[in-house]
């Protein structure tokens, strides 16, 4: 794979054979940021313009000499996360700032626009008192694309063993609900304090799920989701992964997306997979 990051995109250009319009006569500014040279100036457009074109073809050029290389889109933080990049790569780093909280939002934000299997969280360092809270950090950054980044030596046998299970379920049930199944924001954005979720659901594939994840919030043990894009008429088996058959239900379609699911967790920064499948 190869990730680009960084300034990619010039807002400006010192050289006078670049194919640019020219600047206005003193409007050029040049100044160092982040340990680069960064150029502005009245042709700041026209210049972008350029090199944003220029961007493209480098990936078009290495799309066609090496098909099988994966192109990670990490422009300046994921600032760049726009149409024109994610038709010339596979996927977005979609944050530079990594714990489950910020990559939830991020996810959250650009998943309107984009697709979900195209935005990539970074799983890193985050402090795990519980095992709930284990499973909250890698499912905050299981909406999509997964990636983790940290020390996995570091941890205990028991996250070990939960990891090999979370992975496991993210292979072989998330990715695909991912891959091809219609997303619905069932919460408001994710502000770390109240409840949040997000719904995948694919009438083709026959199943779906809920995630839901607990804020810090100490007085709301329990929360309603309403979910969406199934049948009123039809009858759903949920399955509530962690908690399992004590809280596995049959509900009618009318009601899930009435009245909603309810989910119930007991400790702050947790969460709870439920999985939705139609009886036939």
């Amino acid at each position: 794979m190869l990730e680009h990051d960084g300034y990619l995109v010039a807002q400006g250009s010192t050289r006078s054979n670049h194919p640019a319009a020219p600047p206005d006569a003193g409007s050029l500014r040049v100044f160092p940021d982040s340990g680069y040279l960064w150029v502005e100036g009245s042709n700041s457009t026209d210049v972008s313009d350029f090199a944003t074109r220029a961007y493209y073809r480098i990936y078009e050029q290495l799309r066609a000499r090496h098909p099988g290389l994966l192109l990670e889109l990490c422009n300046d933080g994921g600032r760049m996360m726009d149409f024109g990049s994610a038709a010339h790569g596979d996927y977005f780093s979609a944050t530079d700032t990594y714990d489950p909280l910020s990559n939830r939002r991020a996810f959250f934000d650009a998943s309107h626009v984009l697709p979900p299997a195209m935005l990539e969280s970074y799983v890193a360092d985050w402090p795990t008192p519980r095992l709930e809270n284990f499973r909250y950090l890698l499912r905050s950054g299981m909406l999509g694309w997964f990636s983790l980044m940290l020390d996995t030596r570091r941890w205990t046998l028991e996250e070990r063993a939960d990891a090999r299970v979370q992975f496991a379920l993210y292979r072989t049930q998330l990715r695909p609900l991912i891959r091809g199944a219609d997303l619905y924001h069932v919460s408001d954005r994710p502000d770390g304090v109240h409840w949040d979720g997000i719904e995948y659901y694919s009438a083709s594939l026959g199943r779906g799920v809920l995630f839901a994840f607990r804020g810090s919030g100490i007085d709301e043990p329990s929360h309603r989701f309403p979910l969406r894009g199934l049948a009123p008429a039809r009858r759903y088996r949920l399955r509530f992964h962690d908690l399992g058959a004590i809280a596995d239900r049959l509900e009618s379609g009318a009601a899930l997306m009435g009245p909603g699911v309810t989910v119930s967790l007991p400790f702050p920064l947790s969460s709870e997979l439920v999985f939705i499948e139609p009886i036939t």
